[in-house]
């Protein structure tokens, strides 16, 4: 589909049904900046630069067109078919006013807000899309991210991450596709920008998708609960590396949690071995085997075994407490990548 022809049928009257107020189509260039479209709502103009997803990637490349034209009552836009729920938490944390061509939109300026939510993708396609971080898949991100400065030959990644290299080069393709890849000279490739690879990651990531069990282990403190289940799984040798609130800790020395999240090979046969009792709610331990054993790459040792900083940044976003607080500080003390 041509997505800048449907946004110029469907957005005057999208705009005039949201602010029941008078919209006229306005040249598309203004003051040197090139727009996609341009209206005239009351005593705004907004500038509006078309994208056919709401994959990050792609709204990290539109706001950085978008916002310098973005000035006194000249308010850049970015539309799209859908935004799904993580791609609108990245255009709030990072101040992207944003329509959809679905109905939903939220538009803020100097005295100007518009919000409106609640209508469903009319553009939702069947069939899966290219996705290249299915769990199989996304160990090539996982080798990019952890290794994020090192230019890679496509044949070394492929053994690095265990990947036939077609498979791989399957993923690199879409990866290039939506500009998170970048070449040398010598053909090497690498993450273009870290940041906005991870981003990309976690807005297809769920980690509800694993099989998650839930168990109560006696203990005084989250920490204790940490070393006491660590040392029990290294005696009965599992392989297992900490994720979630206990790893983000562990890394960080920030936010006290109750809840262990530790990533496994599969689930024990018999917990109460391990102290731990299965239940249904007000579990204080979370064991989790993974999709895929991608999950336990470049794991680090930090009094315990702990995931890597991408799978715990990934894995917190399912997580309770103070989480949110938690992402954030790992992400400014283990996770700050070149730009």
């Amino acid at each position: 589909m041509n997505w800048e022809s449907e946004a110029a049928s469907r957005l005057p009257h999208l705009l005039r049904t949201m602010l029941r107020a008078p919209v006229d189509i306005l040249r598309r260039d203004t003051d040197g900046f090139e727009v996609d479209l341009a209206f005239s709502v009351g005593d705004w103009v907004l500038l509006f630069e078309i994208k056919g997803s709401d994959d990050i990637a792609t709204l990290t490349r539109a706001a950085a067109q978008i916002t310098p034209a973005s000035r006194g009552q000249e308010l850049g836009v970015i539309a799209v078919p859908y935004m799904g729920p993580k791609a609108r938490a990245w255009a709030e944390a990072n101040g992207v006013s944003w329509v959809d061509l679905s109905g939903n939109a939220d538009i803020r300026g100097d005295g100007l807000c518009i919000v409106v939510a609640g209508n469903k993708n009319r553009y939702a396609s069947r069939g899966r899309p290219s996705n290249p971080f299915t769990p199989r898949y996304s160990r090539v991100s996982r080798a990019l991210l952890a290794h994020a400065d090192r230019w890679w030959k496509q044949v070394e990644l492929a053994d690095e991450v265990g990947l036939p290299s077609g498979t791989v080069s399957k993923v690199i393709q879409r990866l290039d596709a939506l500009e998170l890849i970048e070449r040398n000279e010598a053909r090497e490739l690498r993450a273009r920008a870290p940041s906005v690879l991870l981003d990309s990651w976690a807005q297809r990531y769920r980690f509800a998708d694993q099989a998650v069990r839930g168990y109560h282990l006696t203990a005084r403190s989250g920490e204790e609960a940490l070393r006491d289940l660590a040392e029990r799984m290294t005696d009965a040798r599992m392989r297992f590396a900490a994720t979630g609130l206990s790893a983000a800790w562990l890394y960080t020395a920030f936010a006290g949690f109750r809840l262990n999240t530790f990533i496994v090979e599969r689930h024990p046969v018999e917990p109460e071995a391990l102290g731990l009792r299965p239940v249904e709610c007000g579990a204080n331990v979370w064991l989790v085997v993974p999709r895929d054993d991608g999950a336990f790459y470049a794991k680090v040792e930090q009094v315990t075994w702990c995931a890597h900083p991408v799978q715990v940044y990934l894995d917190l976003a399912a997580h309770p407490e103070r989480a949110p607080e938690a992402a954030s500080e790992l992400r400014a003390q283990c996770l700050s990548w070149r730009a």
